[in-house]
């Protein structure tokens, strides 16, 4: 299942080992309600990463919606970001 990028919130690349790391919001990622007996799951947006690998020659676009395109193309593994942590 390939997961909807809202937004791509950073990306850590080292190129002498063609891996990354990318963080970004997801659309319908994190659990908001669970199913009932009358009414499905809801899921909403959350953040989440993934790490990722190059080909050799392959380039990360800049330009911001290519950057989400890109990134769902590879189709990651997301893991949720814990953001406990964090003030509004």
């Amino acid at each position: 299942m390939s997961n909807c990028i809202l937004q791509v919130v950073n990306v850590n690349y080292d190129s002498e080992t063609n891996t990354g790391t990318v963080t970004a919001v997801i659309d319908d990622f994190i659990l908001q309600y669970p199913s009932t007996y009358e009414q499905p799951a809801e899921y909403g947006p959350g953040l989440a990463e993934a790490t990722f690998v190059l080909d050799e020659g392959e380039v990360i676009p800049e330009d911001e919606t290519e950057l989400e395109v890109f990134f769902e193309d590879l189709y990651l593994e997301w893991r949720s970001v814990d953001t406990s942590d964090y003030y509004d």
